[in-house]
């Protein structure tokens, strides 16, 4: 009898255990109000209880305590305030019209999102297709930067050239300019001796002629006293 009893209680002990763990997930649940009509939050479980707030359809509470036998069920609201409501207009899940709304709110939502999306899209083609004619442009700036650059280098090469032959032709006109030196002095040389010959040929002439100019008439005085003799 008495292990028929121990064993009754250990029974009923676990079914109270499983019940206050039922109830208490059932109490930490939120519901909402329904959305037929305005539901009453009243002070206690009764009509005649005095009315502390009227609750809006798609109204979220907290679920604090629940009498199955009255049909009410003890409710706190965001703003703190706590009361009893008929449990046939509270439901585990929002109401139709609440979830067309947070539908609505997350479509609208999801349409902003997209128009952004869609701007953001439209800013990067634009970006890109700047990107796209600076590249252009800096395609042909390269091109045309190259180009000079080619057109410097064989102008380099040519100035090069144009030094190598300014030096041999200064050296030329060097070497050109110390044979006519050369030849100059030279001309002066032959100047000088040309000068000194025929100072000496006039000399020599002048001799010439005073000394045929002293014999020939003694010449003519010997003829003519031999032609006397006669």
């Amino acid at each position: 009898m008495k292990q028929r009893l121990i064993v009754y209680i250990r029974r009923l002990s676990g079914v109270l255990v499983v019940f206050m763990l039922t109830t208490g997930l059932t109490l930490a649940a939120d519901n909402w109000v329904t959305d037929e009509f305005e539901v009453m939050m009243r002070t206690g479980k009764s009509n005649q209880k005095s009315i502390i707030r009227q609750l809006k359809t798609g109204t979220r509470v907290e679920v604090l305590d629940t009498d199955t036998e009255a049909g009410y069920t003890k409710v706190r609201v965001s703003s703190g305030a706590e009361g009893w409501v008929l449990s046939r207009y509270l439901r585990s899940t929002p109401t139709a019209k609440l979830r067309v709304s947070e539908l609505e709110q997350r479509l609208s939502r999801s349409e902003s999102q997209r128009a952004e999306l869609r701007r953001e899209l439209d800013g990067l083609k634009k970006e890109q297709q700047e990107l796209q004619r600076e590249r252009s442009d800096l395609q042909s700036t390269n091109r045309s930067v190259q180009s000079q650059l080619e057109r410097v280098t064989e102008l380099s090469a040519d100035t090069i050239q144009v030094d190598d032959q300014n030096r041999q032709l200064k050296q030329r006109l060097i070497d050109t300019e110390q044979q006519i030196e050369e030849l100059e002095r030279s001309n002066e040389q032959l100047s000088s001796r040309a000068d000194r010959e025929w100072f000496l040929i006039g000399g020599v002439v002048l001799t010439v002629g005073l000394l045929l100019g002293l014999i020939i008439p003694r010449i003519n005085l010997r003829k003519k006293s031999s032609w006397s003799d006669f």
